[in-house]
């Protein structure tokens, strides 16, 4: 085998615990398993973590699945999965649009707003805890980079990446193959 790639193997794997994607990963699996336990704790039994997102998406006049799913990045299967675990616990309910009988609207029932409430308890809770571990400003600066980081994947990358020949790496790549 060659050993300079075997060398550059090894050293690549020697710094693995600090691969970005690894520590992003690591650090939302942190984050759900706290904000499970937290709301097992406050009496959320058939509750994910998941089901939140489709709560803090719904407008409080209500919403269409349609644009559930696309706030979330999700399809609209995936948020109509979601829809309909939510509306068996109790926590949303779905009424035809007024406006367009093909579509539904999911609006939050009483339950479905404490249950915002709660997460919104929730997120100071996991707060607390990763102030604990870097401090106020650590943690500031930490939400700020993601920000930064978000923004650009919403801006440049998600808009741009519906068509495969126009995201930034691919078109990049195309363009050096001309």
């Amino acid at each position: 085998m060659n050993e300079s790639i075997l060398a550059e193997i090894a050293a690549f794997k020697a710094n693995k615990e600090r691969l970005l994607g690894r520590l992003l990963n690591r650090t939302y699996r942190y984050m759900s398993d706290l904000a499970s336990d937290y709301l097992k704790g406050i009496g959320y039994e058939n509750f994910r973590v998941g089901h939140i997102v489709a709560l803090v998406q719904i407008e409080l006049e209500g919403t269409s699945i349609n644009k559930l799913a696309s706030n979330a990045g999700m399809t609209k299967q995936g948020m109509s999965k979601l829809i309909k675990e939510l509306q068996a616990e109790g926590f949303v309910l779905v009424e035809k649009d007024q406006a367009d009988a093909r579509a539904l609207i999911v609006k939050h029932t009483e339950k479905g707003l404490q249950a915002l409430l709660d997460w919104k308890s929730c997120t100071q809770f996991i707060n607390q805890r990763f102030t604990e571990v870097l401090g106020d400003s650590k943690l500031e600066i930490l939400k700020d980079l993601l920000h930064e980081l978000v923004h650009e994947y919403d801006h440049k990358y998600l808009c741009s990446s519906k068509h495969a020949i126009n995201h930034p790496m691919l078109r990049n790549s195309w363009m050096s193959v001309k």
